[in-house]
C-alpha cells in the first residue's frame, strides 16, 4: 500500500523542480462522451493520481510555490445528495484531506475563483506567481471537456504576466523510478496475474473458443477480489498468435495449436504485463519446442543483460541478435536480416501505473526501474507465435524477475497441465 507520505514527498521532490512564484495545475479527469447521455468509464489521469492518491473525477491539485515557500490545494466535487443516489458515494472533504494530505481542500466548483484570487493577489512580501505548469499529456480536464490547450490559452488572456510550462516531463522523470511500496504493488498484481494463468492452463482444451479462455481469465481475478485488467486480455490461439495485438478473440481451438497469453491484472492502480505461450495438447510439437526454446533463451539472456546503464534499445539488439543466431541454428531463416520479419517489436518498456509506463527509451536505465522483458518469434506461413514476457526490477546489481515464480521452461509447463489431462 502507497503511504499518504509517500503522496506527500512526491509532491515534495515536484515543487523543487518548479521555478519559484509559480504554480502547478493538474487535473484528474473527466470521463468523455460515449452517446447520449451516457460517458465512458473513467480513468484517472495517471500523473494526478500519483501526486494525490485521489481517483474520482472532476478532481483538481495546485501545487503553489512561493519565495521558496509551497503551498497545496485539492479540489473535489461537492457534495450532491441527488447524484450520489445515482452514482454512488463521493469523497468527502475529510477523506481527501486524509487520502492526500493536502491540508487545503476545497470544492471544484471553487477551482477558478481560488486560481484568480491566487494569481492577482500579490501577498505582503511575496513575488507575484509568474509561471503556471499544466500536464500537457491529458485531453479531458473538467466536466464541460476542457482539454488544456483550452486552460492554457484562457489564463495567458487574461493574466497577461505569466507564462507557461509543460510539467509532463518532471512528472514522468519521478515517476520512472519505483519505490518499495510501488514495487510491492507490481508483485502483488504479478502474484495475481499468475493465479489468472495456472487456472488458463487447467481449462485449456481442443474446441474451445479464444473468447471462453481471456473471458475465463477476467472472471478468476473478478472472483477473487475484483481486480480489474491492465489492458484487453489477448488470447490468440495458431496463426493468430502471429499478430502482435491480435484483437478478435473468435477463433475455436485446434489440438496442435499454441495459445499465446497477453495479460495482467491491476493492484490498486499498478499493472501487471506478462506473456505466456501453452500447447493446448499439454506437449510441444518438435517444431514448437525448438522455436519456444529459441524464445526462451533470448528472455534469459535479456533478463542477464538488465542492468543500470543500459538502455533499451541496446537491450532490444541484444534481443534481435539472439534470436537471429537462435532461427540461423535452426534452420528457421538463411540469414541474420531475415530476423526483422519474425520479431518486429521491441524487447521491452516501462511498467507502472500504466502498462507502457511513459519514460525516455534512449535513457539509461537505473535502480528503481521496472521494464518487461518480452522476445517473440512469429512465423505465420508455420501457424506459430511464440512470446515469453516478463516484469524485471532493475537493482543496484543488476536485475530481479517479479515474475520468476510464473513457470516458464518446457519441462515445467508439460508437467502443469499433463498433472490435469
Amino acid at each position: 500500500m502507497i503511504t499518504t507520505k509517500e503522496f506527500i514527498k512526491r509532491r515534495e521532490r515536484l515543487a523543487e523542480k518548479m521555478d519559484d512564484n509559480s504554480i502547478a495545475i493538474l487535473y484528474g479527469g473527466f470521463p468523455p462522451k460515449n452517446s447520449a447521455d451516457e460517458t465512458y468509464d473513467f480513468v484517472v489521469n495517471r500523473n494526478f493520481y500519483y501526486l494525490s492518491n485521489i481517483k474520482q473525477e472532476n478532481s483538481v491539485l495546485f501545487i503553489l510555490k512561493q519565495d521558496g515557500l509551497i503551498k497545496e490545494y485539492l479540489f473535489v466535487s461537492e457534495f450532491d445528495e441527488v447524484k450520489e443516489k445515482w452514482t454512488g458515494k463521493r469523497l468527502t472533504i475529510e477523506e481527501a484531506e486524509k487520502l492526500s494530505g493536502v491540508q487545503n481542500v476545497l470544492t471544484t466548483n471553487q477551482v477558478e475563483s481560488e486560481l484568480d484570487l491566487i494569481l492577482r493577489k500579490k501577498n505582503v512580501g511575496f513575488e507575484r506567481v509568474s509561471t503556471i505548469y499544466l500536464d500537457k499529456e491529458p485531453e479531458c480536464l473538467l466536466e464541460g471537456f476542457k482539454t488544456t490547450e483550452d486552460v492554457e490559452k484562457a489564463l495567458l488572456a487574461n493574466y497577461p504576466w505569466l507564462k507557461a510550462k509543460d510539467i509532463y516531463g518532471d512528472i514522468i522523470s519521478l515517476r520512472v523510478v519505483k519505490s518499495k511500496d510501488e514495487v510491492a504493488e507490481l508483485q502483488a498484481a504479478i502474484d495475481k496475474t499468475n493465479i489468472g494463468l495456472k487456472t488458463l492452463m487447467k481449462s485449456m482444451k481442443p474446441g474451445k473458443f479464444e473468447y471462453q479462455l481471456s473471458s475465463l481469465f477476467y472472471y478468476t481475478l473478478q472472483d477473487y477480489d475484483y481486480s480489474e485488467l491492465s489492458f484487453p486480455t489477448i488470447c490468440a490461439s495458431g496463426v493468430n498468435a502471429t499478430t502482435l495485438h491480435y484483437p478478435t478473440p473468435m477463433a475455436k481451438i485446434k489440438e496442435n495449436d499454441l495459445v499465446l497469453f497477453d495479460l495482467g491484472v491491476r493492484n490498486e492502480v499498478y499493472c501487471a504485463d506478462i506473456s505466456r505461450t501453452y500447447p493446448v495438447s499439454g506437449k510441444f510439437s518438435p517444431l514448437q519446442r525448438t522455436i519456444y526454446q529459441i524464445v526462451l533463451d533470448t528472455n534469459k539472456l535479456v533478463l542477464a543483460s538488465i542492468k543500470p546503464g543500459i538502455t533499451l534499445i541496446e537491450l532490444n539488439n541484444i534481443a534481435k541478435e539472439s534470436l537471429a543466431k537462435g532461427c540461423l541454428e535452426a534452420g528457421l531463416i538463411k540469414d541474420a536480416s531475415e530476423i526483422s520479419k519474425y520479431y518486429f517489436h521491441s524487447v521491452s518498456h516501462h511498467l507502472g501505473l500504466d502498462t507502457h509506463d511513459p519514460a525516455d527509451r534512449e535513457a539509461p536505465l537505473v535502480a528503481g526501474n521496472v521494464i518487461t522483458d518480452e522476445p517473440g518469434l512469429y512465423f505465420k506461413e508455420l501457424g506459430i507465435g511464440v512470446r515469453i514476457e516478463d516484469d524485471v526490477l532493475v537493482t543496484d546489481e543488476g536485475s530481479y524477475c517479479l515474475s520468476g515464480a510464473i513457470i516458464k521452461e518446457i519441462d515445467e509447463i508439460e508437467k502443469a497441465m499433463g498433472s490435469v489431462k
